[in-house]
Order: structure tokens, then sequence, then C-alpha cells
């Protein structure tokens, strides 16, 4: 099967004015997942995001695919998804386990 990659945008900051602007996204958190053969990992962060009221959009008009070009425009996806990968081959096929109170009192 192969891989899906998913982003999941989980909050956003805003400054409640900036310029002429109400409401301008500063911060964005998110989730960004791996799934294959129902085996998912993800990664979560938050990227800043410039205000620029030449090219600005406001709260209410936002999508979710804007608030994405944002983050793939910022952020170095290629790599997120190697390291993704990487981690999905570890979970799927472990290398290293760890062995918890291997000597209760």
């Amino acid at each position: 099967m192969a891989k899906t990659y998913k982003w999941i945008i989980n909050a956003l900051d805003v400054n409640i004015n900036e310029g002429d602007d109400s409401d301008v996204v500063y911060c964005v958190h998110w989730s960004y997942s791996v799934e294959e053969d129902g085996v998912t990992v993800n990664s979560i962060g938050t990227h800043s995001v410039q205000y620029d009221s030449e090219d600005f959009v406001a709260y209410e008009d936002l999508t979710e695919e804007i608030v994405i070009g944002w983050l793939e425009a910022g952020l170095n996806v290629d790599s997120m998804k190697e390291g993704l990968n990487d981690r999905l081959a570890e979970k799927i096929a472990p290398k290293v386990k760890t062995y918890s109170n291997p000597f209760p009192p």
C-alpha cells in the first residue's frame, strides 16, 4: 500500500490588530503524519508567518489549503518526509526495544 501524508492545522495564533488588518495570523501550530498499512507516525511543530499587508488574507477567508501552502513554502517538506519515513520503518520493523523495570524489587 502507498504511503499517505497528511497535514493537520492544530491552532492559529493571531495578532488582534496589525496595521489596518485584524486577526492576523503570525504562528501556525501543525501536525504532519505519514500512514502506511495502518501504521502512523507524526511530527508536530510551529511555523511563523510574516505579515504582508499587500498579500493579506482575512481570517474569515482563510482555508486549510492556504495555510498548508504557507507551511509547504516555509518548511523543508522533503526532509520532514524523510524523517517520518525513517520513523515509520523503525515502527514497522523495530531494531531496538526497551525492557521496562527489568529487576523488580
